[in-house]
């Protein structure tokens, strides 16, 4: 993975993420297809990992794109948000971050903190 800042948007997953939802709802899926779509063709790919760590950090940046782009568009499924907290309970992506600058960890953590505030102040959508 590539970073090259704190936040939710910055690092190349996410982005691919982010990318391939918009591309999906230009197209005239609907967000529940979208999301079904990039869950389908994500996890497929991250099966062929071998290690957990990294597997997890995959799976974190993943479920916590989902649910940010989710709320964004007001359309927040429970079992999107119930992954994402998890894996934010988990501490997301946080262990890519500790071999480098003190800093840059704390602000990730923050980032991700904060995210998680918000995400468990959202009600989930039926839609």
């Amino acid at each position: 993975m590539g970073a090259w800042g704190h936040e939710l948007w910055e690092d190349d997953l996410s982005c691919d993420i982010q990318n391939e939802w918009n591309d999906l709802l230009d197209e005239g899926c609907s967000p529940r297809k979208a999301t079904k779509i990039i869950l389908e063709s994500w996890l497929e790919e991250f099966q062929d990992y071998e290690d957990e760590e990294d597997a997890l950090a995959d799976l974190s940046i993943l479920y916590i794109s989902l649910a940010a782009l989710q709320v964004r568009h007001r359309v927040l499924q429970s079992k999107i948000k119930k992954k994402a907290m998890e894996y934010l309970e988990k501490g997301g992506d946080l262990h890519l971050w500790k071999e480098g600058e003190k800093q840059d960890y704390e602000d990730r953590k923050k980032v991700l903190d904060e995210f998680k505030v918000k995400l468990s102040a959202v009600k989930p959508r039926l839609f």
